[in-house]
């Protein structure tokens, strides 16, 4: 109880839940969600940066993928895994754009042993010189990898048009030449700059009382130096359209667009959420019926809006035929900024966007990441509860002053067959 004596903790009803919010003694960010169920206990650690500030790209990626692979208590994967594995549960790490995690999930009983590996990975990891090259040489596959899917060889040229300058340029993956670069001095100088108490939201959903675990985490966490990585908020929005042609050996054209989209603390954020479910998600968005079922343009069509910190972009993709190309890239575009959408197809959007929310909340490790991840990005975790309400209230009234707003400039890569 002296623990609880100075800190300041926030307890609100969720449901049947009880949801208590708090903070480490060196300012570690805690939410934790009680459940009552199976004894099922999942948490995920976020750490604000992702691929903001690297020197060398792909440092960060790396650098996740080491923490599971060693430190001073648990010396190998194997032993980190095994706290975890032996209770039929598991833990992860990956990193991505704006963000990396670790994740884990275990019984009741292994809690106390989950908290004692992440603590030490975070406290004390080895990156051993082997790991490193053994993981940088993967990386670079993974990288090369990506090339022989359409999609990704797109978007890997279309990251370097649309997002120039910014940190979003390249995949987490990075580059080969950053990643082959890559030296042991990097990767504990990122670790540095990335696990600071400052950076991380602990976001933990399960069978478990509040009241025992922050002591625990306070114990396991509480050793995490304190500080905090600024994350720039330039923007870079497209201001020209512009249409990139590369060849590459294969029999399909991949056609991959981006365009200016809103911020994520703007209202139409969620504006934009409808709108792109609308667009291009599953088989009653406008895009399939219009390119695929009607004209017969695209083998494969979808949109995404991918919610990010700073550069905000939607994406369309369109899979087809190099005779069709041209007119599936002048339809897309039109498509795009004149979709014509009815009061149904909203309608439709939004109990999709809504229905899909709620069924990926099925599980604690979800029920954790969508908390973590509002926390993380700055909306708080209140999100998680409000966002369906927001979805709900947007009117296509909105949609359509938002096309006319966001939707009259595009970067496109279309990739075609040919070359060497």
């Amino acid at each position: 109880m002296r623990l609880l004596l100075w800190l300041v903790i926030f307890i609100t009803s969720v449901g049947n839940a009880t949801m208590v919010e708090t903070k480490l003694s060196n300012g570690v960010k805690i939410l934790v969600k009680e459940t009552q169920g199976r004894g099922i206990v999942s948490g995920v650690l976020f750490f604000k940066g992702g691929k903001h500030g690297e020197l060398k790209r792909g440092e960060t990626h790396l650098l996740f993928t080491l923490l599971l692979k060693g430190s001073k208590t648990y010396p190998t994967s194997y032993h980190i895994s095994l706290p975890f594995e032996e209770l039929g549960g598991f833990i992860y790490s990956s990193s991505g754009d704006d963000f990396s995690e670790i994740g884990f999930s275990t019984k009741q009983e292994g809690i106390r042993s989950a908290l004692e590996v992440i603590g030490d990975i975070l406290t004390s990891p080895l990156f051993k010189e082997e790991d490193i090259e053994r993981e940088k040489n993967n990386t670079v596959m993974a990288i090369r990898s990506k090339r022989e899917r359409g999609m990704e060889f797109a978007m890997e040229h279309l990251r370097r048009l649309t997002f120039r300058g910014t940190p979003y340029e390249t995949s987490p993956l990075g580059t080969e030449k950053d990643v082959m670069s890559l030296k042991r001095e990097d990767i504990i100088r990122r670790f540095k700059e990335i696990v600071r108490s400052g950076n991380i939201v602990v976001s933990i959903v399960g069978d478990i009382k509040a009241e025992y675990l922050i002591p625990l985490l306070e114990e396991t966490l509480g050793k995490i130096p304190e500080g905090e990585l600024t994350l720039a908020e330039a923007e870079n929005p497209v201001r020209e359209s512009k249409v990139l042609r590369i060849k590459r050996e294969g029999t399909q054209t991949t056609i991959l667009c981006a365009f200016n989209a809103p911020p994520l603390k703007d209202r139409d954020y969620f504006t934009f959420k409808v709108l792109n479910s609308a667009l291009g998600d599953g088989m009653t968005s406008k895009l399939f019926r219009e390119l695929r079922e009607k004209r017969g343009y695209a083998y494969a069509v979808y949109s995404f809006y991918p919610t990010r910190f700073t550069s905000p972009r939607m994406f369309a993709y369109v899979g087809t035929s190099p005779t069709k190309a041209d007119g599936a890239l002048e339809d897309l575009i039109a498509l795009i900024r004149e979709p014509q959408l009815s009061e149904e197809d909203i309608n439709i959007a939004k109990k999709k966007i809504v229905g899909d929310f709620l069924l990926d909340h099925q599980t604690r490790l979800r029920q954790a990441w969508y908390l973590g991840f509002y926390e993380i990005m700055g909306f708080g975790w209140e999100m998680d509860l409000r966002y369906p309400d927001f979805i709900s209230k947007v009117s296509l009234k909105e949609i359509e002053r938002a096309i006319v707003k966001y939707l009259d400039k595009y970067h496109c890569v279309m990739v075609e067959p040919g070359g060497d």
